[in-house]
């Protein structure tokens, strides 16, 4: 029976590495400390990014819509976190507010 098991070798191609693939290997790695990254992630967005863009709406006057998106965009990194979903939403979600957050923050300054 030995003789009619073949055995197949595993092919990697280490050249080739795109961006999505390093993504993949970093969030793969990263599951790990999922707990870590979600405290870091909501540490971030409730200590430093909100009050950030909350004082400075108040200071420059800012209207309803940036309240109202800043929210959602708290929202959107609470959800992932609090339904323990894995590192692989919990980054794009942080990314995606973070993005938001800033331009927010630098329409209020211009």
């Amino acid at each position: 029976m030995a003789t009619l098991a073949q055995s197949t070798t595993a092919y990697t191609n280490a050249a080739e590495t795109t961006w999505s693939t390093t993504y993949k290997n970093f969030v793969a790695n990263a599951e790990f400390n999922r707990f870590g990254w979600a405290a870091t992630a909501l540490a971030i967005q409730g200590c430093v990014l909100s009050p950030t863009l909350l004082l400075l709406m108040a200071y420059f006057g800012g209207g309803d819509w940036q309240f109202l998106v800043s929210m959602f965009c708290f929202l959107l990194v609470l959800v992932p976190i609090l339904s323990a979903m894995s590192v692989k939403y919990i980054f794009p979600a942080f990314a995606t507010s973070f993005v938001i957050h800033l331009t927010i923050i630098v329409i209020d300054l211009l």
